[in-house]
């Protein structure tokens, strides 16, 4: 193990000097009781002085309510570590949420896509996102979220349409548990995101820069792989490829009135990631930029009591490389545009809300049509010369364009609190329509090329561009000339002769797959309402919810219970819980329904001539069905007991859920010239969770403790190890040990090797966060963080050859194809522990600098993202550095 030391020590340095150096100024707030006017500080010229401020705050995000949630203000917010600046990235300390084993990877600090989480044991794109009370999930095809990069005939997708930075943000709401009923579409949780809406009297400016580059942070080089010889070859250091980027993030927040009826509100920020990466022995940029962007108006002149008038825009692009792949370049897009017109008024004793939105979303790639593993040989030499069989490999999988289009119409009406006997009631309604419309295009065939074969005697028949015959630099007759009239290969000079005089070597590729032209596009109605009534009788807190949901393609109408109760013994609340979320995503399958499968061809060598490309007859082309299937849903039980504890908060939590009717593959029906594969609703789960939690208020310190035993497990019905009715770019190899101990390989498609793993299921978590308010500029926050023992299934970045001849032609010798291997292993347990340091530095009584320096993983621990018996890099020490100005 080999530390590789940073070069900060200039940058904490440079904190410190700015510390160092700040005036202590006074400055009135709005709110606060100041000594001072601002009339007196302009008179006294901003003189130094001493200033004494009462505040009080509520610093931990639990509610004493009967829903399972968590409140995070903008106060709590600013004292988290913010990372990259997306808001979910923040939330990964709760209880209840986890975030994936990939999050601490080398490769992922650099990225500045937002981070998956998982709530209760769900996938991450089981999860129900909101901004501004409209929906900010993505339904083009979420699941591929954990996919490479470099997918074939995909495109890394996320949960979330748009990313969502923190300066936008006035605060969240988690619910992992008795969510209520307006929310909808989700088997995990919720995350409500609401906007900043500044409500001053005078115009507020803050502007924000953020950096992060790798050259200050620590990296530890792992290796753990069994050598052949007895000691291990020694670590070059300076061979170790540690991670070079450059990360920027500049932000601008404005609140202001426009009279006395209109109030304006704009965020923007602009995070960018320029990355050195490594390819064919020289060093290659790469970018990605993520912008958010949001504006509201809001007036209290039109007839209403309130209309807001907002409008998002938040793109991502990277533009990316196949690692030592020539002219692999490709650009990933994604995020997208919003607007929505809300209006709030009060009719007698109704408060009412309607919204209308509209959002537009992609998610597409732009990269070259052709992939052409060709044999390292003379004229393809570009390649490492690597590996039982080095290749130079070029090109890349060709276009795909996705977009999402989404009008959506909600309202509701909440109704006063009324007396009936000794109880008091309240009501809210709520109706939901959703247009929704998916399009897949590939405007352009991309093909997949295998099984290179060199032969010097080729001829390719005018096929160029999958086969090449083999040349020279001079003519054989001359070069046997100049070599005494013969050419001998017995003799090493005349052999390496021939050799230097190689300009092309001969060599054709055996298969290919050939992704065909798609232009794909659907559309899906979504009807929604729901009622939540709440009662408050003596001791006794009531909440009956139910939502109903339809959708014109599985056309099931499903009903959903909301439903607890609480006992308020005054000091201790007693929760009881049972619920039911059904989820969502059904575009997707309606994209899978009219995809058009790949086709597989092959050639052969007849005397030295190449043969024409031929469609397999043994290869299936595949297809996906979902008739008649139930909507996948979670039954969930949940049990709470808060109680005041030493002018605290102590509660305990279990929450019980029932992964019912999850699709899965089920069957097969051969249609002659295409095989379609039938989905069914075999697949189910449970998930169980122990949370232990305790939060305290002392004076200008916030403590916040909790613990969490988790156990998630899945059907094992819903998958076989069966690849019969698996498409070939969905196989993969499982590495195993069977019960003798004696290691096996298994080929499995990769949606069963899905259900297998065990990311977001850690048995054991913990956090515990400080956050303290020393005096009135300068605050911390430390946040220690646990996460027990359990077992996954990790990609090795190695390949294994089959023998697949058989399922693609009679007549053909293809013993070669490679597939990628997954093997099952234990990652340890690890403790980490983050830090955040805030100082304000008042310019004048309307002015003001502000200080942040975030440091993650501050004790240099082992984050174990490198998996037993294997190689790389992990990530240590990493700082960033902030600055803001704010004006008011």
């Amino acid at each position: 193990m080999r530390l590789i030391q940073p070069r900060w020590a200039s940058l904490a340095g440079l904190t410190g000097a700015l510390l160092a150096s700040a005036p202590v100024y006074a400055k009135t707030d709005d709110g606060a009781a100041a000594t001072t006017t601002q009339e007196q500080s302009e008179k006294a010229n901003i003189t130094p002085l001493e200033r004494i401020v009462v505040q009080g705050q509520r610093y931990a995000p639990e509610s004493i309510t009967l829903n399972g949630e968590y409140q995070l203000s903008r106060d709590y917010l600013d004292g988290l570590n913010k990372g990259n600046g997306n808001i979910t990235d923040m939330l990964l300390n709760l209880p209840g949420i986890q975030g994936s084993e990939a999050a601490n990877a080398v490769d992922l600090q650099a990225e500045i896509r937002a981070q998956l989480l998982s709530i209760s044991g769900a996938q991450p794109w089981q999860t129900g996102f909101y901004f501004d009370g409209v929906s900010n999930n993505s339904r083009i095809d979420p699941a591929s979220s954990t996919s490479s990069v470099a997918q074939v005939n995909d495109v890394q997708g996320h949960p979330q349409a748009t990313f969502i930075n923190e300066l936008l943000v006035d605060h969240v709401t988690v619910y992992d548990s008795n969510v209520p009923a307006r929310f909808g579409g989700f088997t995990g949780g919720v995350v409500d995101v609401q906007p900043r809406q500044h409500k001053l009297r005078k115009p507020r400016l803050k502007l924000t820069y953020r950096g992060s580059e790798s050259r200050w942070n620590h990296y530890r080089l792992i290796d753990e792989r069994t050598y052949n010889d007895e000691t291990p070859p020694p670590a070059d250091e300076e061979l170790i490829e540690t991670p070079v980027f450059n990360k920027r993030s500049l932000g601008l927040s404005v609140g202001t009135p426009i009279g006395a009826d209109y109030t304006l509100d704009i965020g923007l920020n602009r995070t960018t990631s320029t990355i050195t990466e490594w390819s064919l022995l020289q060093p290659v940029a790469t970018e990605r930029e993520s912008i958010s962007g949001h504006m509201r108006l809001s007036s209290y002149g039109w007839g209403f009591d309130q209309v807001q008038l907002s409008a998002s825009y938040a793109p991502y692009e990277g533009r990316y490389i196949l690692t030592d792949i020539r002219d692999s370049n490709f650009a990933l897009e994604g995020g997208g545009f919003s607007s929505q017109a809300k209006v709030l008024q009060r009719i007698a004793n109704i408060d009412l809300t309607s919204n209308f939105s509209y959002s537009r979303s992609d998610n597409s790639r732009s990269a070259p049509a052709l992939f052409r593993p060709w044999s390292r040989a003379p004229g393809k030499q570009w390649g490492l010369n690597i590996g039982e069989t080095p290749l130079s490999i070029e090109g890349g999988y060709g276009d795909i364009d996705k977009e999402q289009h989404n009008l959506n119409w909600q309202t509701s009406a909440s109704f006063d609190s009324w007396q009936w006997g000794n109880a008091s009631h309240q009501l809210e309604l709520g109706v939901d329509v959703a247009y929704l419309e998916v399009a897949r295009n590939r405007h352009e065939t991309a093909v997949i090329y295998n099984s290179p074969y060199r032969d010097a005697n080729l001829d390719c028949r005018g096929q160029s561009i999958d086969c090449i015959e083999q040349s020279y630099f001079i003519s054989l007759d001359e070069l046997a000339l100049q070599l005494g009239g013969v050419i001998d290969l017995s003799n090493p000079v005349h052999l390496q002769a021939y050799q230097d005089n190689l300009e092309n070597r001969g060599q054709f590729f055996r298969y290919r797959r050939i992704y065909p032209l798609e232009n794909i596009n659907v559309e899906l109605q979504e009807y929604s309402a729901y009622a939540q009534h709440t009662i408050d009788w003596n001791a006794v807190r009531l909440n009956l919810g139910l939502r109903a949901d339809y959708d014109d393609f599985l056309k099931n109408l499903n009903l959903a219970p909301r439903l607890q109760l609480g006992l308020d013994y005054g000091d201790s609340l007693w929760i009881v819980g049972a619920n039911r979320y059904y989820g969502t995503n059904v575009l997707t399958y309606k994209i899978r329904e009219q995809q058009r499968g790949y086709i597989t061809q092959y050639r052969t060598l007849v005397g030295n001539q190449v043969q024409d490309w031929t469609t397999s007859s043994l290869a299936q082309n595949y297809r996906y069905r979902f008739d008649g299937l139930k909507t996948p849903y979670a039954d969930e039980v949940t049990l709470a007991w808060k109680y005041a504890l030493a002018g605290g908060v102590f509660s305990i939590k279990a929450v019980q859920r029932w992964q019912r009717d999850q699709i899965t593959r089920k069957n097969t029906e051969d249609q002659g010239s295409f095989t379609e594969i039938f989905q069914g609703n075999e697949g189910s789960g449970t998930h169980q969770r122990l949370t232990l939690s305790y939060q305290h208020q002392l004076g200008r310190h916030g403590i916040w403790l909790h613990t969490s035993f988790t156990e998630n497990e899945s059907s094992a019905d819903s998958y076989d190890n069966s690849i019969e009715s698996v498409p070939e770019d969905e196989i993969v190899f499982f590495q195993d040990r069977n019960a003798n101990g004696a290691t096996r390989f298994s080929l499995m498609s990769l949606d069963d090797l899905t259900r297998r793993q065990a990311d977001y299921s850690r048995p054991l978590s913990g956090s515990l966060s400080l956050r303290s308010q020393w005096h009135q500029r300068l605050s911390t926050q430390l946040q220690l963080s646990y996460v027990g023992t359990y077992e996954s299934a990790v990609f090795t970045g190695v390949y294994r050859e089959a023998d697949r001849g058989d399922a693609i032609c009679g007549d053909c010798e293809l013993n070669a194809l490679n597939y990628p291997v997954y093997r099952e292993t234990e990652r340890p347990a690890r403790t980490l522990l983050n830090a955040n340091i805030h100082y304000d530095v008042p310019l004048s009584a309307t002015q003001q600098l502000s200080f942040s320096f975030e440091i993650d993983n501050l004790l240099n621990s082992r984050t174990h993202s490198v998996a037993a018996g294997t190689a790389g890099l992990e990530t240590g020490r990493s700082f960033w550095f902030g600055v803001s100005y704010d004006w008011h």
